[in-house]
């Protein structure tokens, strides 16, 4: 007896998808919790989170509704432009979270660079910073993950399995 079986890529992706949305949201939130304390210092440096946490929540909806998928009500765009915008979109998310992460970790190593009353002192490492850190690298695996998904599909790489099973 022949048994169909599928690695339901779409499930998978799904799952991805709702845990990058669920890591934006956090990683946003992380930044909210910590603009009055960063705005007490300098209200650049409570603006910067600010600017983060907006950037990381707008990132997430955007993430949710997925804007580059094709309307039922309107004549689709081709696959790949469709391919093209979402890959920029992830690149978006990876390189954003990426040079959050690079200014933490300079942050916590050489100095605040050039703004504000407390430029060049050397930040401490916390909990709440590794686990908010931890939080964007996450998401920006995620995201390679998904581009990486995106460009199998672009060359018809992901197709069901069928298996037989006597």
């Amino acid at each position: 007896m022949a048994v169909l079986t599928t690695i339901d890529e779409g499930d998978t992706f799904q799952k991805l998808l709702v845990w990058a949305i669920a890591l934006s949201g956090i990683a946003a939130f992380i930044h909210v919790g910590v603009i009055q304390v960063h705005m007490e210092e300098w209200w650049g440096y409570g603006a910067f989170f600010m600017v983060a946490a907006v950037a990381q929540i707008f990132y997430g909806i955007l993430l949710f509704f997925r804007p580059w998928e094709p309307r039922l009500d309107v004549e689709p765009p081709p696959p790949e432009e469709i391919n093209r915008n979402e890959r920029i979109f992830y690149w978006v998310g990876i390189i954003g979270n990426g040079l959050i992460i690079t200014l933490w970790l300079v942050t916590r190593t050489v100095g605040i660079p050039f703004f504000g009353p407390e430029a060049g002192e050397v930040e401490r490492f916390d909990v709440v910073s590794v686990i908010s850190k931890s939080t964007e690298l996450t998401l920006i695996l995620l995201l390679v993950r998904m581009m990486l998904r995106n460009f199998r599909r672009m060359r018809g790489q992901i197709q069901p399995e069928v298996s037989e099973q006597l």
